[in-house]
């Protein structure tokens, strides 16, 4: 696969001169170790899910440390729990040292207790994500509706899109058969996770509504809940959460789920061609979920902390997606078609004037950005990306 050069390059570089030790995490095949390779080609590298190298680093982990822990890469760290109090003890000895060691791992930090608290104020957390649009189109010039189609998923992205769906198929039975069993510690068999993995794609961009689902697969809504929360933590879907503000009405009270990854979404919707994509019931959930991973990831990308959100009404006024950044908020719409009308955006600009918000963007798939009025902006999202 030919290398592409990544967005969060200069993060990593900036994040060596402020912490010991950098954390860099993401879902599986996202390439974290081809990215940590490229960026540090002179570092040793250990992957601990390799007998040889977990065996070498184990067996006496202070003498490892010791002897190679300056410019050192250690690969899915998480399965090596003690390695992090080790690590505490050996960066501090020399506290004012930066840039040191590299730790990759697959599960999300917030989650993993003994990196947070072992390493805390001595570690900085990167996350790598499958390929962004730009990223991928450096990889191979592509369309957007086929990057749509496809997801970044570095390593298929050049396949055809039948050996992309076999590649699919073994992500996810990697997913169900092996870390599921790893944390979750269920009793159901991996066809019956696929189809509770199906019936999860199916709420993508709604209202999550754990208890209907749970009823429909004969389980407790415990039991769905504790299922997505385990998607969470390896990057497969993420929450939406709603907005609160005090505005004289009644909210929605549940988050949205999505989708992290199109092209995952699409293989279990069965959703296998850009034709079928076109008038898929479902193209405009997954629509918004593109767009909003899409626009998390420039966002994230700033300094300063960013908190994402939607926001809707029981009356039926909704945001998309709203950004709360240190300039305020902004607030998005965001529509597949290629034309806009502004008689459809007057639950949106009743939503604005509500938030006391005097502009808003609408983010469409058509080809040229224009300003509809004085308060709406229109962003092609060719453009935007």
């Amino acid at each position: 696969m030919d290398i592409v050069k990544r967005t969060i390059s200069e993060k990593l570089a900036k994040y060596l001169k402020l912490f010991p030790i950098v954390v860099i995490v993401g879902p599986r095949q996202s390439g974290k170790t081809t990215f940590a390779k490229m960026e540090l080609p002179e570092w040793r590298y250990f992957d601990m899910e390799k007998p040889s190298d977990y065996g070498r680093v184990s067996s006496d982990i202070e003498f490892f440390i010791d002897q190679y822990g300056e410019q050192c890469i250690i690969d899915e760290a998480q399965v090596l729990p003690n390695l992090f109090s080790a690590l505490r003890n050996y960066v501090d000895l020399k506290r004012g040292k930066k840039g040191r060691i590299v730790l990759l791992g697959s599960v999300n930090p917030l989650l993993v207790k003994n990196i947070s608290e072992s390493l805390a104020g001595r570690v900085g957390f990167i996350e790598i994500n499958p390929f962004s649009y730009p990223e991928a189109n450096a990889l191979r010039k592509m369309g957007l509706e086929e990057f749509w189609l496809s997801g970044g998923y570095p390593e298929p992205l050049s396949w055809n899109q039948k050996d992309r769906s076999i590649w699919m198929e073994q992500y996810v039975k990697t997913f169900v058969e092996r870390d599921v069993f790893a944390l979750l510690k269920t009793s159901l068999s991996p066809q019956r996770q696929i189809r509770l993995l199906t019936m999860i794609a199916h709420s993508h961009a709604r209202l999550w509504n754990a208890s209907q689902i749970a009823s429909a697969f004969g389980v407790s809504y415990h039991t769905v809940n504790r299922y997505v929360e385990l998607m969470e933590t390896y990057f497969l879907v993420d929450k939406l959460l709603p907005y609160y503000q005090n505005v004289g009405k009644r909210l929605a009270k549940s988050y949205k789920l999505y989708f992290r990854d199109s092209g995952l979404l699409h293989y279990l919707l069965n959703i296998a061609s850009v034709e079928a994509l076109r008038t898929s019931p479902y193209r405009g959930f997954s629509f918004e979920g593109l767009v909003i991973e899409q626009l998390k990831r420039k966002y994230m990308q700033e300094p300063g902390r960013v908190h994402f959100y939607f926001y809707r009404t029981l009356q039926g006024d909704e945001i998309d997606f709203l950004v709360h950044d240190k300039k305020g908020l902004h607030a998005y719409e965001i529509k597949t078609s290629i034309t806009i009308d502004s008689g459809d955006l007057k639950g949106f600009k009743r939503s604005l004037a509500q938030l006391g918000l005097k502009k808003g963007t609408v983010v469409y798939f058509g080809g040229e950005d224009f300003q509809l009025d004085r308060q709406i902006e229109v962003k092609a999202i060719k453009n935007l990306l």
